[in-house]
């Protein structure tokens, strides 16, 4: 099982030494199903944002919840399964995180996001892995996030077959991933540039944000929560109208009753 950088093999790093050039997947999709913006760089790759519902769960909630944390925000960017362009000039040269933060780039809508377009890189990436996205995530992505100086990549594995507790906090130093140490106390971990916490709860990552003591919630679980609140509201406000009803048909009751004893012979004058 791995665990951490240090059983994770490095590419070589030297100053000023560009990033290798991609090269072509072997399962690459078909060019006609790869879209392009109007300078020719690709926001749709063909490639599938996730490889079963599990890796596809975990990267909605994480995207989700993220987004409805910042979604006052309108300095930060929250974005899932984007393409994010390296290098100008080279169209291969492009990652696509399951999720990112970043912040002081704006919350405006994007195609894709150029490194040399922003006004800020990306502090925070999240990839949950799959089969087929293993290696790929801890060496690859790694190497090149780091390269990149995005300050913390967090890992989650759905599966338990990789990671150690299925969850991996880094963070940058030197140049260097280091792993991020569990919180004291309670189970998990901080990420410092997103003040929030990460867990593993029963195979299901959450996200805490330590201020409030609360999960965070994805946008279906906000609805979820909003519905409750409704049908609670709804069934409150029911109760209080028949009530009122009650009440209501008691006085009248009671004004039946006086008016019929008023009437009586000897209650008169």
């Amino acid at each position: 099982m791995w665990y951490g950088m240090d059983m994770l093999s490095r590419h070589e790093q030297r100053n000023g030494e560009a990033w290798p050039a991609p090269s072509p997947s072997p399962t690459a999709k078909p060019f006609s199903r790869v879209l392009v913006d109007a300078d020719g760089y690709p926001y749709v790759d063909g490639e599938p944002m996730a490889q079963n519902t599990r890796q596809c769960n975990e990267i909605f909630y994480a995207g989700s919840a993220l987004k409805t944390q910042y979604a006052g925000s309108p300095d930060t960017f929250v974005a899932s399964d984007l393409l994010m362009h390296y290098r100008q000039g080279d169209r291969r040269a492009s990652v696509a995180p399951d999720v990112f933060v970043a912040f002081g780039a704006g919350s405006h809508e994007r195609l894709s996001y150029k490194l040399w377009e922003e006004k800020s890189l990306p502090s925070f990436v999240l990839e949950v892995l799959s089969d087929s996205s293993t290696v790929k995530d801890m060496v690859t992505n790694r190497d090149l996030f780091a390269w990149l100086g995005i300050e913390e990549f967090w890992l989650f594995d759905p599966e338990g077959k990789t990671i150690d507790g299925q969850l991996l906090g880094l963070r940058l130093r030197g140049g260097a991933y280091e792993p991020i140490p569990p919180l004291s106390g309670r189970a998990g971990y901080r990420s410092a540039v997103l003040n929030l916490e990460f867990r593993n709860e029963s195979g299901n990552l959450r996200i805490r944000d330590p201020e409030t003591g609360e999960d965070l919630k994805s946008h279906r679980e906000a609805v979820e929560d909003l519905r409750r609140e409704r049908e609670s509201r709804q069934a409150a406000e029911a109760q209080v109208a028949e009530a009122l009803a009650a009440r209501q048909a008691a006085e009248r009751r009671v004004a039946e009753l006086e008016a019929a004893l008023g009437r009586e012979p000897g209650l008169s004058g």
